[in-house]
């Protein structure tokens, strides 16, 4: 899971607003600021929509599709981030991004990211994570679980990915946090966090050029310096990607689960009761509360007939994950949140060859989180009303609650 590079930075949160129209999505843990162009359900599988751009571009909405949106070599990214195609941002993505390219760049790439998201390494990690989670939660009694628990979950994780020493790490998460508009702050201020945090990445590479650590920011400088893998710029925007998907995706997502099983005690209750269901209740919210409701957008490289439409070479294409994941023809009943679904199959990380490279981690996370909480805090409950939580507003693309009041 993460922010498309260039995404506007988030404004101040946004309340929530009235209930949605019947049928659509947007209930329960999916009420908030969703992007004007996501239509209202029941939509055509394949529609055009009018982008904040001025664009217009394709939106895929049914599970079958996007999935081969997102898989098929007829559809392109990298001729997405072109200036001449049409776009979801006014700010282009960096071209260098692990997430702009096509094959073979992106498979080179990939292949040396995927070294340090093995099964084994993402295990590994486990333990700190646990530790982490249990020690927030640890003689307390009330939390705002996304300042007192998400965030510093999220921020531990990848603060040990990178190499952040410990004594900087508090540091680290305050510029994180202005520049990818976790903190709200007007965008003179994010601007000039994103320039103070580019250049603390380069010292955070400089050390790791010294001593590189048993971390993947050491093992990417390695195949910098040694291998010869990746250039100075690809380097600097592979670490740019994974702070976008291993940090701010993460406490979102976090938040959107905690938030779904609150607003349905009886899920909660028979998962604090069952932990056994947690794995595939992980999959389950996932599914149901997708952090990022759009994929990157495609541009198609031939005339394809998609669902009945006609796309034209040169037109651009996304997929809405979230549609995609309430398709009913993938899941019965898709507005019911139900942590015992046999097939929780999602389009949350995406799918294909541009699948989040962080989605075991993000997994992994998750579930701790939610083991941790249930071990804990049986008898959670949110101290607010659902319908006057603050949210981050759409145009920030990750989405979450910015504050989750509760008590146990």
């Amino acid at each position: 899971m993460s922010t498309p590079p260039g995404a506007p930075v988030a404004a101040p949160d946004h309340p929530a607003p009235g209930p949605a129209a019947p049928g659509h999505p947007a209930t329960a843990a999916q009420r908030g600021p969703l992007p004007s162009y996501l239509p209202r359900r029941p939509t055509p599988d394949v529609v055009r929509v009018l982008a904040p751009t001025g664009d217009r571009l394709w939106l895929v909405t049914r599970f079958g599709l996007g999935r081969e949106v997102l898989t098929s070599t007829r559809f392109s990214r990298a001729m997405a981030v072109a200036e001449s195609a049409a776009a979801i941002h006014p700010m282009r993505p960096d071209p260098a991004a692990l997430t702009s390219l096509d094959p073979p760049a992106h498979g080179r790439l990939r292949r040396l990211v995927n070294r340090a998201f093995a099964p084994d390494a993402v295990a590994s990690l486990e333990g700190v994570i646990r530790r982490t989670a249990r020690g927030l939660l640890a003689d307390r009694h009330t939390a705002d679980l996304v300042s007192g628990y998400a965030e510093p979950l999220s921020a531990s994780t990848i603060c040990q990915m990178l190499g952040v020493p410990e004594a900087e790490q508090d540091r680290f998460v305050r510029l994180a946090n202005r520049a990818h508009g976790i903190t709200p702050c007007s965008p003179e201020e994010s601007e000039s966090a994103r320039h103070e945090l580019r250049a603390y990445v380069g010292s955070l590479v400089e050390l790791a050029r010294r001593e590189p650590g048993q971390h993947l920011l050491g093992a990417l400088v390695l195949a910098h310096e040694q291998e010869g893998a990746l250039d100075e710029k690809e380097l600097l925007a592979l670490v740019e990607l994974l702070l976008n998907a291993g940090y701010e995706t993460t406490i979102g997502q976090i938040g959107l689960a905690v938030l779904a099983l609150l607003e349905r005690p009886d899920q909660w209750r028979e998962m604090a009761h069952r932990p056994e269901l947690i794995p595939g209740a992980v999959e389950e919210l996932l599914r149901y509360a997708p952090v990022v409701p759009i994929s990157f957008t495609r541009v198609a490289r031939q005339d394809v007939v998609l669902g009945g439409q006609r796309i034209r070479a040169g037109e651009s294409v996304l997929v809405s994950l979230l549609h995609a994941n309430f398709d009913p023809e993938e899941h019965p009943s898709p507005e019911d949140l139900r942590i015992d679904r046999r097939s929780a199959r999602n389009l949350t990380f995406g799918h294909g060859p541009h699948v989040c490279l962080g989605a075991q981690l993000a997994r992994l996370q998750l579930r701790v989180a939610l083991e941790e909480l249930a071990d804990s805090c049986p008898d959670l409950a949110l101290d607010a009303d659902p319908g006057a939580l603050r949210w981050r507003p759409p145009e920030a693309i990750v989405r979450g609650p910015t504050s989750l009041p509760a008590s146990w």
